[in-house]
């Protein structure tokens, strides 16, 4: 064989193994399908879903043997939540409807088995202060309100003076459990408009609603010690919890958000220890729960550090990272333009993504507690079309592609490696 395809042949093999130590995809979406599996109860608060995701994650840390502080991975702390374990049954005119699919019952939800008459207000309404000119609510006893979608938040915050009420929809139902700790005795409800007939009168719900005043949850932190200054630090997070479950049958098994950001803080875990040397700072993996109840995993382990945040030099939070054919976004770039401006470069050195969108301050996931704390932070998460489930029944592991894995992988280990040198030690 001619001495310059043997050369060829071995830098191809050396590149692709190289390539295979750095990031490992296959790893990552084994994880993901194992973290929004239906045994995982959508890692939420029925079933202790979020307990049994937890003792998956602590054996994966064991296996890349990561150390830990204390005597195990788990941080435990505890909170308030409203759940829906057993039935959520609601029909109208007798049909029933498919929950997560056709209808939703907020959070904050307290039980109810009660039939209501459906009283529609016109679809222009768009104004709350529109709805009180038009109905009496001191005389909605057993009566339900149908609420147009154009009204602001009417689902979410409900309306004062309205015990019950249901707000229709067009598109992809989404849900949501934030506000899950402080129970209501009111009934609010989404349903698909295409779920709720022009000629229906009446709407019966009996759900069974479980408030839980402290819930025992918690997080798991690992990490790998410094080799050159292991008395500061560098912190990967991500949310491994979601929704739960929605009663006896539907699950939200929460593959984008946030299994996919889980695995990458579980791979970058896996290459840190496997490549001590690439650990200048102490590099600390953090995996938290309650994000979805209201960022309070993330709160307490920033109000609860086993490590000291004053030597913190940086936080990178991954949260629904597994799309990319549009690019990548950075919330907190705008405000940390220093540490943007090293992704920005490495992303035109290396076209790791066609754009990089620069955010400013958003509390809107689990970099905030650390940002509010005066540690620099970045929320990263990738954008495309490929796919857009957010908060649905079908954010499943088969829709998730990982498009651009291998370029977050390659440019956030970059930008470790450049910030590590060039800002934090001046």
């Amino acid at each position: 064989m001619p001495y310059k395809l043997i050369f060829k042949l071995l830098m191809s093999l050396l590149l692709l193994s190289s390539a295979a130590f750095s990031q490992d995809k296959v790893y990552v979406k084994k994880l993901v399908k194992k973290l929004a599996s239906p045994a995982m109860h959508g890692r939420g608060y029925v079933k202790q879903g979020d307990l049994k995701a937890a003792k998956l994650l602590a054996k994966e840390f064991e296996r890349a043997s990561l150390q830990h502080y204390g005597e195990s991975y788990f941080q435990s702390y505890s909170f308030p939540i409203n759940t829906f374990p057993g039935k959520v049954d609601v029909k109208i005119n007798g049909k029933k409807l498919m929950p997560g699919f056709e209808v939703v019952i907020n959070p904050m939800t307290s039980s109810v088995s009660q039939s209501y008459e459906l009283i529609r207000l016109s679809d222009t309404i768009t104004q709350i202060a529109s709805i009180y000119a038009l109905v009496d609510t001191n005389q909605l006893n057993g009566k339900m309100l149908v609420i147009p979608e154009g009204v602001t938040n009417a689902y979410r915050r409900g309306i004062p003076g309205v015990p019950a009420l249901v707000q229709t929809v067009e598109k992809a139902m989404w849900w949501h459990v934030s506000g899950a700790g402080n129970p209501e005795n009111k009934l609010h409800l989404k349903i698909k408009a295409a779920a709720l007939p022009a000629d229906a009168t009446t709407i019966t719900v009996d759900a069974e609603a479980v408030f839980v005043p402290n819930y025992q949850t918690q997080n798991l932190i690992a990490y790998v010690p410094g080799s050159v200054q292991a008395d500061s630090f560098f912190v990967f997070v991500a949310h491994y919890d979601h929704l739960g479950r929605m009663g006896k049958k539907t699950v939200y098994l929460g593959a984008s958000d946030n299994a996919s950001g889980t695995a990458a803080v579980m791979d970058l875990a896996r290459y840190y220890a496997a490549n001590p040397e690439k650990a200048r700072y102490t590099m600390i993996f953090a995996l938290v729960s309650g994000e979805e109840a209201g960022l309070l995993g993330s709160s307490y382990l920033a109000e609860n550090p086993p490590f000291d945040l004053n030597k913190t030099r940086f936080v990178i939070n991954f949260d629904m990272v597994g799309t990319g054919s549009e690019g990548l976004s950075v919330v907190n770039g705008k405000v940390l333009p220093e540490y943007a401006a090293l992704m920005e470069q490495f992303n035109t050195q290396k076209s790791y993504f066609p754009d990089i969108r620069l955010g400013g301050e958003s509390c809107n996931s689990d970099h905030c507690p650390f940002y509010k704390k005066g540690v620099p932070a970045f929320f990263i998460f990738t954008r495309g079309q490929e796919n857009r489930e957010y908060h649905t029944i079908t954010d499943t592991p088969d829709k998730l592609p990982f498009t651009a894995y291998e370029s977050l992988f390659g440019i956030v280990t970059d930008f470790v490696e450049a910030a590590s040198s060039s800002l934090f030690d001046r």
